[in-house]
């Protein structure tokens, strides 16, 4: 489109092109689209299989991304806190729990957590490796 065009008005297909190519480059609408997307998917697999299916779309997300990832809270754990301690029901509680400076606490310490609890793990790993090499060699 020139310059001097600039006040005319768009046809369809040169509006229909402006649009594409801006919303191509929009980040923002990227991330919309992809949250809504994945926001469907989720509610499909929840409608179809419930939470079970749930848990397996999670553990096929481990396996795909190399995660480790465990459910640290569920909802019931809330309702059970507030319940014992308020004597009240509050449906929102998961999301207010989200958004909660105890579960960013929580997250922190997670955090720090990891690498002192991945060497753990990885010595508990190479010890009952070498363990069972070592009963293998005394078999042989």
């Amino acid at each position: 489109m020139e310059p001097e065009d600039f006040d005319a008005e768009m046809s369809r297909g040169e509006l229909i092109n402006f649009l594409g190519e801006f919303l191509a480059q929009n980040t923002d609408t990227n991330l919309m689209y992809r949250d809504h997307l994945l926001s469907i998917i989720t509610a499909k697999i929840f409608d179809e299989f419930g939470h079970e299916g749930l848990c397996a779309l999670m553990m096929a997300i481990d396996a795909k991304a190399n995660w480790i990832s465990d459910i640290i809270f569920e909802q019931s754990d809330f309702d059970n806190a507030l319940y014992a301690s308020h004597g009240t029901y509050d449906d929102e509680i998961v999301q207010k729990a989200r958004a909660s400076e105890g579960i960013i606490e929580l997250n922190k310490k997670i955090w720090r957590l990891r690498k002192k609890y991945a060497r753990e793990i990885v010595n508990e790993i190479v010890e009952e490796e070498l363990e069972l090499q070592a009963l293998d060699a005394e078999d042989e």
